[in-house]
């Protein structure tokens, strides 16, 4: 996918829906087959590097100022009009003339490299950036985990050396199911089914659940700032769009298909699902887990189960429309009138996910605006 294709996608479809809305073991032992199949990836995991610790409050000077900016329409609107589609490729014609990629891969910084890859439309260049950011940075999941999702997203025969990446990916960050359900995809498009079905059992049973999408943004924020003259808002609107949402298409064909035909296989995507369900913390991803948790309890016939998962499928669907029914454009100025709200708010979606960080953010300017009823904008 292209990097004005994803962009297009994202900004104009993924982001409304999750900005909106948040700011609105069985492991079975390996048989000789299994074993063989999965022999580049290693299952000798390392424990994954920690979660960020929960975040403080809202910075109260931040928020007050904020508060002040879009009372007097002073705030920088982070989305003032609905984009046409000659909008958004007058912006990628934009970008395109300030060749950003060019500017970035300039850099000696593993992220910047790291974002250059992500806005490059040249594959065999893509892989290039990432192997100079990787030799930088060799430990960093991030940078390891984007690798393996740009590689994973090219449909066309590349040079990316997706296998040795995995490797990597799976020693560094093997605790994360979101990697080991990756590797099951990338196995099952090569129609290694055994290595895929091994993979998505470590998938089932991992102990966290994390995509990096919070920190996908911020490195891309942090990379615009250095070679663009962008306002904060701005950059914050385009990060979302240059953030590598896992290609979950790939998951949902794979379990439904698999689940249909093989009970180890409906069980082990019913496992993952649950997983993510309970441990995820980006609402699209909770969605999708929770419809493949759906289709493998109807291929084993638990009807009862399964209209259980799509009755909380359906009531998450209607909180996030309810939600972003009574959102208004001013929370959103809020969030992205200056980094330190939107550092917090990122921080927040990692550790309480982003049904909670809205919550938590609605809470904080309530509980500011009891203390400071001044700073409550007044009625036209």
């Amino acid at each position: 996918m292209t990097p004005a294709r994803r962009l297009s996608v994202l900004v104009a479809v993924i982001v409304p829906l999750l900005v909106l809305a948040a700011v609105l073991g069985f492991r079975e032992k390996q048989n000789d087959t299994v074993s063989t199949a999965l022999a580049p990836i290693t299952t000798d995991v390392q424990p994954a590097a920690s979660s960020p610790a929960a975040p403080h409050e809202f910075p109260a000077a931040a928020l007050r100022s904020a508060l002040t900016a879009v009372c007097s329409n002073d705030a920088p609107d982070s989305d003032g009009k609905e984009w046409t589609q000659e909008d958004f490729q007058a912006q990628i014609d934009a970008f395109n003339e300030l060749r950003l990629s060019d500017r970035l891969s300039e850099s000696s910084s593993a992220e910047h490299l790291h974002l250059a890859a992500l806005l490059e439309d040249d594959s065999a260049l893509r892989v290039k950036l990432l192997d100079r950011a990787i030799s930088l940075n060799p430990s960093d999941p991030l940078l390891i985990w984007g690798a393996v999702q740009i590689c994973s997203d090219v449909d066309e025969p590349t040079t990316c050396p997706l296998r040795d990446w995995e490797k990597r990916l799976i020693a560094i960050d093997g605790q994360n199911s979101e990697s080991w359900v990756r590797v099951a995809a990338n196995r099952y498009k090569a129609g290694e089914y055994d290595a895929a079905l091994e993979a998505m059992r470590y998938a089932s049973t991992a102990a966290e659940s994390r995509t990096y999408w919070t920190e996908m943004i911020e490195m891309s924020e942090r990379g615009l700032n250095a070679v663009s003259d962008y306002a904060f808002p701005e950059r914050v609107r385009w990060a979302f769009g240059f953030s590598n949402l896992p290609r979950y298409v790939d998951y949902v064909t794979m379990c439904t298909g698999q689940s249909a035909e093989n009970v180890d296989w409906a069980y082990a995507c019913m496992a993952y699902g649950e997983l993510v369900e309970n441990q995820g913390k980006i609402e699209l991803g909770v969605a999708i887990a929770q419809h493949i948790q759906q289709q493998a309890l109807e291929a084993l016939g638990e009807w009862e189960k399964a209209a259980e998962v799509e009755q909380r499928l359906q009531a998450s669907r209607q909180e996030r429309m309810d939600s972003i029914g009574g959102y208004n454009a001013e929370t959103m100025r809020l969030i992205f009138s200056n980094p330190a709200l939107f550092y917090s708010y990122m921080a927040a979606v990692r550790s309480k996910g982003e049904s909670e960080a809205q919550r938590y953010f609605a809470e904080e300017i309530e509980r500011l605006l009891a203390q400071q009823p001044e700073l409550a904008c007044k009625p036209n």
